[in-house]
């Protein structure tokens, strides 16, 4: 799998490039010989870079030979197979996309969640996870469960690690009361969300039943922050799971989802309030 990281940071390079040169999209595609939407999808990380494609744009962005060699060699990363991430050897077993999502997660510094109708991958528990796998819309055999909670749980390791990434979490109350796995396995999942949430750099929040409808009522979804901006949002649906672009729209609806939250006090006094009663 080409490093979807790799993509990203040549795509803000590109781009960086091309509005110091004083080109637009149509432009610069014109100069480089390729249509001004497969430059578009190159500066947002969502392909690669051919060799001949980017001699072609530096070029015409007037860049020098020392930026040149230090693309090409971010370029190499963009169309080779394979990729040096820990879940490679899981690679059989999830999607391009999720594992893209990994890799993403492994370099973002801050990462916000909504969990519309289940508890986000990086806060479940192993046996909540499996509850979940074991009833989810695709039927998979024992081993294939046991290797996605494998994969699940590796995820979080990036929760503590020297300098984790600020988690801010949102879940819709359903998240709460929806008893999965049973009541014991669902009383640990709670505790746990009530653990992570005492860390220093983690908000959790919960929109109660009483709100009604709200911006999240379409689904679930991840939004990934970098330092050097381009933020990257994953949702999963049926379908598949997608990288949407209007990234500026889901940051406009993660944000009326916190206002419609309960605050961090109320929502871990609920959270503990719910695992008491799964007694």
């Amino acid at each position: 799998m080409a490093s979807p990281t790799a993509r990203r940071k040549l795509g803000i390079e590109l781009k960086g490039l091309r509005e110091a040169a004083g080109l637009n999209i149509d432009q610069a595609a014109t100069a480089a010989g390729i249509s001004d939407s497969h430059l578009s999808r190159m500066e947002r990380g969502r392909v690669g870079v051919r060799p001949l494609t980017l001699r072609a744009l530096l070029q015409s962005y007037g860049a020098g030979a020392e930026d040149t060699d230090r693309l090409a060699k971010i370029a190499a990363d963009t169309t080779r197979r394979g990729d040096r991430g820990w879940w490679q050897p899981y690679a059989a077993s999830i999607s391009e996309k999720y594992a893209s999502l990994i890799a993403f997660e492994s370099e973002a510094t801050s990462i916000k969640a909504f969990g519309s109708m289940i508890v986000p991958g990086l806060l479940q528990t192993e046996d909540y996870a499996r509850a979940l796998l074991q009833r989810g819309p695709v039927r998979l055999k024992t081993d294939e469960i046991a290797t996605r909670v494998e994969v699940r749980t590796a995820r979080q390791a990036i929760l503590d690690q020297p300098d984790p990434p600020s988690l801010w979490i949102i879940l819709d109350e359903g998240v709460v009361r929806r008893v999965v796995g049973g009541p014991e396995v669902m009383r640990r999942q709670l505790l746990h969300l009530v653990d992570i949430a005492a860390r220093p750099d983690v908000d959790l929040q919960v929109i109660p039943y009483a709100v009604g409808a709200h911006a999240g009522t379409l689904g679930p979804l991840v939004i990934l922050g970098f330092p050097e901006g381009d933020d990257v949002v994953y949702c999963e649906t049926y379908a598949g799971d997608l990288y949407p672009e209007a990234v500026a729209s889901y940051g406009d609806v993660f944000n009326r989802l916190a206002q419609d939250a309960l605050s961090v006090d109320n929502s871990l006094e609920m959270l503990r309030a719910a695992a008491e009663g799964m007694t």
